[in-house]
């Protein structure tokens, strides 16, 4: 993709790395934003207008990161096809799954969408309430900081010192107080296997290196699980 002006605040991720950092593979990636055969994906992704793109932006990883954590749950994406069409309609916004609205009012509007809608009644004996709902969508947005109505950067709950900020590094995951590549710190380190050492390479704190390794050895982890089982 040729960079230009409509990249820089937005992100910029190929499906692979988006998928490592969602917990999904990169084929969930192109299904979702991009369509697959007669499938229609399930939005516009933001580089969409691009020929020959299949990068996403971080609105689409945020959203992806909902739409990861509703499959993984037995949600249909026909399900989630319509209670993004729901949103929309019901509060005039075009990205729902990653509006603040959605992080509030997430349950409600999910199951609304459930009920007002009679295909989807017979997709789940299970018919899964708002309890359940906010669960999930709890866990698919933890770690969200919010500009206004949109998310502005993630936080990864489980790496203290981990920051994913679209007007940085173009969104790559950075250790927030040194503004270093977790993948930087991990190489180094994976080369040299001293957390000590390679803070004296960055001039950074041991702490620091170990949070960028250990995130990234779970982001690894999550890697080989999601191609294990690809939930479609």
């Amino acid at each position: 993709m040729a960079l230009d002006g409509s990249i820089f605040g937005q992100g910029i991720y190929k499906p692979r790395e988006a998928a490592r950092l969602i917990g999904a593979t990169s084929q969930d990636v192109i299904r979702w934003t991009r369509g697959s055969g007669p499938n229609e994906p399930i939005w516009t992704a933001h580089y969409q207008f691009i020929e020959d793109s299949s990068e996403i932006s971080f609105l689409d990883l945020v959203e992806l990161r909902v739409v990861r954590a509703l499959r993984s749950n037995g949600i249909s994406l026909q399900a989630i096809r319509y209670a993004i069409g729901y949103a929309k309609q019901k509060f005039s916004i075009e990205r729902p799954l990653s509006a603040l609205i959605f992080k509030t009012d997430g349950p409600e509007i999910l199951v609304d969408a459930l009920e007002n809608d009679g295909e989807l009644i017979s997709l789940s004996k299970k018919r899964p309430g708002q309890k359940v709902f906010r669960k999930i969508i709890d866990q698919s947005v933890s770690g969200l900081e919010y500009d206004g109505k949109q998310p502005s950067r993630w936080r990864p709950e489980f790496a203290k010192h981990v920051v994913i900020d679209p007007n940085r590094a173009f969104g790559s995951p950075l250790i927030d107080e040194a503004g270093v590549s977790t993948q930087a710190l991990h190489r180094e380190w994976d080369r040299y296997r001293d957390v000590k050492y390679v803070g004296r390479l960055y001039d950074i704190d041991v702490t620091l290196v170990r949070d960028a390794v250990q995130y990234e050895q779970r982001l690894t982890q999550a890697e080989s699980a999601a191609i294990g089982q690809s939930i479609i």
